[in-house]
């Protein structure tokens, strides 16, 4: 009965992990999570440095090691590669979490809350330039794609140490990829915007396409789409509901947006993601883990 105790089932004692984006928000709560429950260690990546090294010091010390690093370029990735590289001999779990909102693009209400007319649709949403919208999608979905790419030698190594299959004995899971998507990517009308949500979309079937060719190297991939949670993203949607501090006691939220009337909460994310990276996460492959209190499953796409 061992085996089902949860000290065993959910234990990531020694993993070696790789975050993009782990210097705020969600990334950072990943880094966290992982380090504080036996993780050996954890490579936070991202563009500021001072962010990297905030998240280290807010975990067990030792465990969080920060590397610069820019999604959007290969020279950077390939750099980020090579120092993590010279610092473990695998990586078990990658998470490849990097990601921008951008400038909101998406048509404002008149103050009686009716649409704009047409022209004033195709003016405010003309007038953004290009650069806004591919920018967004150059960095949630192109540099999820690469930096899944720059870490597979060590996704594989990692799979090299795993022992041999027994007859009757669970064999330890796979080397795992896991990109964070949004439900941006499933609803049709939340309040973000085109190119965030189209990137969105784009990245949970970057999941199923990235499953289905690693799959014949013993590298799984899976998804998290989260909803709300308190990050610097998501901040104008609290400041545009009047809530104040994160949203996580019930009520902050009306049902009708979130039928569990809060926010997702550190711990909820935090769950999550030592579940999936641990032996007990180890049959997933190709999924989409929704975490949104059931603003997808539940609430009619309208809101």
């Amino acid at each position: 009965m061992s085996n089902l105790l949860a000290s065993n089932l959910f234990s990531v004692q020694d993993r070696v992990a790789v975050i993009t984006g782990g210097g705020s928000g969600l990334g950072r709560t990943m880094a966290r999570a992982l380090a504080v429950n036996g993780a050996a260690k954890v490579f936070v990546l991202g563009r500021r440095v001072n962010a990297l090294e905030e998240t280290a010091t807010q975990s067990t010390p030792g465990v969080v090691i920060p590397v610069q690093c820019d999604v959007t370029s290969k020279e950077s990735l390939e750099a980020a590669y090579k120092a993590v590289a010279e610092q473990t001999t695998h990586v078990d779990i990658l998470f490849a979490n990097g990601g921008v909102l951008g400038p909101l693009m998406r048509p404002s209400q008149k103050p009686d809350g009716t649409p704009p007319s047409l022209s004033e649709l195709r003016e405010e949403l003309f007038s953004k330039p290009m650069e806004a919208f591919t920018d967004v999608l150059n960095v949630n979905v192109t540099g999820s794609y690469y930096t899944v790419l720059a870490f597979l030698p060590l996704l594989e190594a990692a799979n090299k140490r795993r022992p041999a299959p027994q007859a009757g004995v669970l064999t330890p899971p796979t080397a795992q990829v896991v990109i964070t998507s949004s439900i941006a990517g499933f609803i049709r009308k939340v309040p973000f915007s085109f190119a965030y949500n189209a990137s969105k979309s784009a990245t949970t079937h970057l999941v199923k396409m990235l499953a289905t060719t690693l799959a014949d190297y013993d590298i799984r991939v899976n998804g998290i789409a989260p909803g709300l949670y308190q990050s610097d993203m998501a901040n104008h949607i609290f400041e545009d509901k009047g809530i104040e501090g994160s949203g996580v006691n019930e009520g902050s939220f009306p049902r009708e947006m979130i039928p569990i009337r809060r926010s997702g909460s550190e711990e909820d994310f935090a769950g999550l993601i030592v579940w999936m990276a641990s032996a007990s996460g180890g049959y997933l492959n190709g999924a989409i883990m929704l975490t949104d209190g059931g603003r997808v499953s539940v609430v009619p796409n309208t809101y």
